[in-house]
This record gives C-alpha cells, sequence and structure tokens, in this order.
C-alpha cells in the first residue's frame, strides 16, 4: 500500500476507535441508569443518531478494506456491524427495554414489576404458587414477544444486507467463534453427561417436594436459589467478604477510585447484576439487586471479575484493546472469580464453613446444569439464526431444551431467552478458558491461588492486556496449545 494510502487508513482507524470509545460510553451509561433501575425510559436513539457516520454502510466497507495487519481493524469491523444492526432496530430495543422495565402484574394484592417476578418466583417455596407467578411472566413475556419478533427481523434482514447468508454467518465471520467447530464437543458432552445429569436432578428436585416429570423452569429458580444454604451466606458478609478475598491478591477494593458498587434494591432495578464499564479503566460499575443467599454471592464475585478486569486495563492501549475484542475473555476472568464462593476452602476461611462438602457438591451440579443448558441453546440459536420463520421456532425452543434439561420449558420464552451474538457462545468458550486458567494458577501458587500475591500479580498481568487477544490465544498464553474444554469436562466429573 503507497504510504499516503496506508497513512489515511491509519488515521481513518485511529478516528473510529476514539469515536467507538465515546459510543461506547455514552451507550453503557444509559443502559447502567435503566438496569439499576434510576432511569425507566432507555435513550439510546439520540446516542445512535450522534454517532451515525460511525455505524454506516460507508464505514462498514471502509474497515473492510483497512490494512488487515492492524490490530484494530478485526474488533472495530465487529463492533461497526454490531453497532448497524443495533440502530437500525434501536427503536424496538427501546421499546422493548421500555416493556420489559414498566410492565407489571397482581400477586397476593399488590403490583409486582416484571423484572421482580424472576427474584419472587426463586424465593417462593410453594410449587403451585411458584408455577402460577412463572405464568404471570409467561404472559408478559408473550405480549412482548411481537417487538422481540419484528426486532430479530430486522436483524436478520440487515445481516442479509451486509452480504451475509443469514444472522448467523455474520457472527461467525466478525466474532471469529466458530460456532460449529464449538458445538461438536458440547453435543457429544450433552449425550456423555445424560444419565448422570437426569439421576441427579431427579434427587434433587424430590429434596424441594417436586415431582421430576412435573417439573417446570422455575423449580430451577428455587432449586439454584437453595434456601437451606442461606445461613452460611449472611448478607452482611456479603460486601467484606469480596474486600477480603481480594485483598490478598493485592487489591485493596476501599482505596479503588475507579470502581463503584451499586448493591441498593430499587423496585425497577434488573434481576441480574451486571457491570457496566463506563470509562475503561476508570469508571467500572458494579451493579448488583439482592434478594438473599448464596446466589448473591456468586452474582456479586461474577461481576467483580469483570470489575477488576476492566479496572486493571492498561489505559494506554487503544479503545479497541480495552473495551471491544473477545468477550469471552472478561467472562472468563468473571467465572474465576465467581468459582471461590463455591471452593471449599474459600468457604471454610472467608465464611468459617467447617465442613461445605455438601455445597460445594450441589454447586458442581449447577454447574453441569448450567453447561448443558448454554451448550443445549447454542444448538437452538443456531437453528434460529439459520431459518427464516422465527414463529415457527417457539416450539421447538421448548422442545429441545426440555428435552435436554428434563424440565418444562414455555414457548414464550423462544426470543426472551437469546442474547444477541451468540452471547451463549462466549459463555461457554469462558467457562472452557477459565477451567484452564484455574488449573494453572493452582500449579503455580498451590490449591488456594487466591491467598497468592504472586496470583494476583499474574491475574493483573492478563487483565491489564484488556480484550486485546481473543481466549484461545489467551489459553497458548499460559501455556496451553489453546482452547480445550477436557479441563472443564473433568471439573464436573470429580
Amino acid at each position: 500500500m503507497p504510504a499516503k494510502r496506508a497513512a489515511a487508513a491509519a488515521g481513518l482507524v485511529d478516528r473510529l476507535d476514539a469515536e467507538a470509545e465515546t459510543f461506547s460510553r455514552d451507550l453503557t451509561r444509559e443502559y447502567y441508569l435503566n438496569g439499576a433501575g434510576l432511569k425507566e425510559e432507555l435513550s439510546i436513539v439520540p446516542i445512535f443518531q450522534r454517532h451515525a457516520a460511525l455505524f454506516s454502510k460507508a464505514t462498514l466497507d471502509a474497515l473492510a478494506k483497512a490494512p488487515p495487519d492492524d490490530p484494530r481493524r478485526q474488533p472495530l469491523r465487529a463492533f461497526a456491524a454490531e453497532g448497524y444492526l443495533e440502530n437500525a432496530a434501536k427503536s424496538l430495543s427501546e421499546a422493548l427495554a421500555a416493556r420489559e422495565t414498566t410492565d407489571a402484574t397482581t400477586w397476593d394484592g399488590k403490583e409486582v414489576p416484571y423484572r421482580a417476578l424472576p427474584v419472587l418466583t426463586a424465593n417462593e417455596p410453594d410449587p403451585e404458587r411458584r408455577h402460577q407467578i412463572d405464568r404471570l411472566r409467561l404472559e408478559l413475556t408473550a405480549a412482548q414477544n411481537p417487538v422481540r419478533e419484528e426486532r430479530w427481523g430486522v436483524l436478520q434482514a440487515e445481516a442479509r444486507g451486509l452480504g451475509y447468508s443469514d444472522y448467523a454467518a455474520l457472527c461467525e465471520d466478525l466474532g471469529g467463534l466458530q460456532l460449529d467447530a464449538l458445538a461438536a464437543p458440547l453435543e457429544a458432552f450433552l449425550w456423555d453427561s445424560e444419565k448422570a445429569y437426569r439421576l441427579e436432578l431427579g434427587r434433587r428436585l424430590e429434596e424441594i417436594g417436586v415431582s421430576p416429570p412435573e417439573a417446570e423452569r422455575s423449580d430451577l429458580g428455587y432449586l439454584f436459589r437453595s434456601p437451606r444454604f442461606d445461613a452460611r451466606f449472611p448478607p452482611e458478609r456479603l460486601i467484606p467478604s469480596l474486600a477480603e478475598t481480594l485483598l490478598p491478591l493485592g487489591i485493596d477494593l476501599q482505596r479503588q477510585q475507579n470502581v463503584h458498587l451499586d448493591v441498593e434494591s430499587r423496585p425497577h432495578k434488573s434481576p441480574r447484576a451486571f457491570c457496566a464499564p463506563i470509562v475503561i479503566p476508570d469508571e467500572v460499575m458494579l451493579v448488583i439487586n439482592p434478594h438473599g443467599g448464596q446466589d448473591d454471592y456468586a452474582a456479586l464475585f461474577h461481576e467483580a471479575g469483570h470489575t477488576e478486569h476492566f479496572a486493571h486495563v492498561d489505559r494506554t492501549l487503544p479503545f479497541a484493546a480495552r473495551g471491544l475484542g473477545d468477550n469471552s475473555v472478561t467472562e472468563a476472568f468473571a467465572f474465576l472469580i465467581e468459582h471461590l464462593t463455591h471452593d471449599a476452602a474459600w468457604l471454610q476461611q472467608r465464611l468459617g464453613w467447617p465442613d461445605p462438602g455438601e455445597f460445594v457438591a450441589f454447586k458442581r451440579f449447577v454447574k453441569l446444569y448450567m453447561l448443558r443448558r448454554y451448550a443445549t441453546k447454542l444448538l437452538y440459536e443456531l437453528e434460529l439464526h439459520r431459518g427464516s420463520d422465527v414463529r415457527s421456532r417457539a416450539k421447538r425452543y421448548a422442545d429441545l431444551l426440555t428435552a435436554r434439561l428434563a424440565v418444562r420449558y414455555s414457548p414464550a420464552d423462544y426470543l426472551f431467552d437469546v442474547d444477541d451474538g451468540f452471547y451463549c457462545a462466549r459463555y461457554l468458550r469462558a467457562w472452557a478458558f477459565e477451567a484452564q486458567l484455574r488449573r494453572q494458577l493452582q500449579n503455580d501458587a498451590g490449591e488456594q491461588w487466591f491467598l497468592s500475591l504472586q496470583a494476583g500479580k499474574r491475574l493483573r498481568e492478563l487483565w491489564s492486556t484488556g480484550q486485546r487477544l481473543p481466549v484461545q490465544d489467551l489459553a497458548r498464553r499460559i501455556g496451553y496449545s489453546g482452547l480445550d474444554f477436557a479441563p472443564l469436562f473433568e471439573d464436573l466429573k470429580t
């Protein structure tokens, strides 16, 4: 490439990298305010309007022609394409967020916000009442589904407009996810673990008074909420236990000026904990809506993994490396910190639990379920996004997840249970790398690696790279030949 054209191409990438950071900051802040229950409406249209050129077809074409050896090119291409699709669907995204924020139903004579229903279900010990609450949620979800269906249609049409055969092909190309290759070992795992999973699921359902043939997805919410362990996870120890865990790793949570914890309960706060890295690494929000028990600890520690990752990123890196790239990376760090909440030594030391063996076994089963669930979701989403008749997939969703997970799933959730961009694949890749990374930390610093300054230094080194490297390259960086599910599968057998 002539020097003049090379300089122009580099200048284009510089400009897009800077604008992507500004856009991401504004959008993340807006999602934070809505998800934290601080703002009912989600106003993303003005943000997209201010940055319309960033997500134009001209920008996508220019990035396609940018020097392939520039490491910012591919993450910016993926970001611009995702923004291009989201820009096309922005009014529907706003409408859906408004419905999810303001929709409500009545239970026991009181109005209950839509987003609060999963929390209510997870805390309801009576199976029949639990099923009734979830049916109210499903009714609202079904009423919202025409918006989800229209939005799915827009994403599919825009992907084809960009020259892809379907939305799955776009995600495959831009995300580097190798979806079919990822699905192969997981489909084999589903068959290999089927018998053991069903036997343990049946036993655990009977323990909470549910007949396995009558079990519904909402029963799992209560089962995994596991109120019988609540006494071991006192609310007053939630934040202190996190601070005490990070300190031996060389991280003083109380002195992190760039980290902000939002733990207040609000009526319209999302039931799902989340991390909002508004300015990386200078303004990172950790949001949780506590509802009690071990689930709060797991959610807090998971989001703390994201938070510490983004809070330690080298600020001199371009935004494409700090805030874009392979989200499997940050998910792996999140799972690593979350895993401590069901590590026997951590439970003994931080929560004073003399013999947590029963709980550790329970959490191993939960992880088995989650891996089976996300593996099944990947298979379902491949069908969903490679097809053209979206409504025909509702029954397929319910049939496939019911068969693989042995509890009744509803067709109404067939789009509610789907995140953009095959994020289920990001989770699956993250679980694999987390198991590899944890094993490496244990080899280097011992089983109780979380007490080691050496391990903390190693993590901060990895965190500082942001998401510059995809997760398979990080696996190579710590001594593996690439991403490997074997350590994860072995974890679930022990």
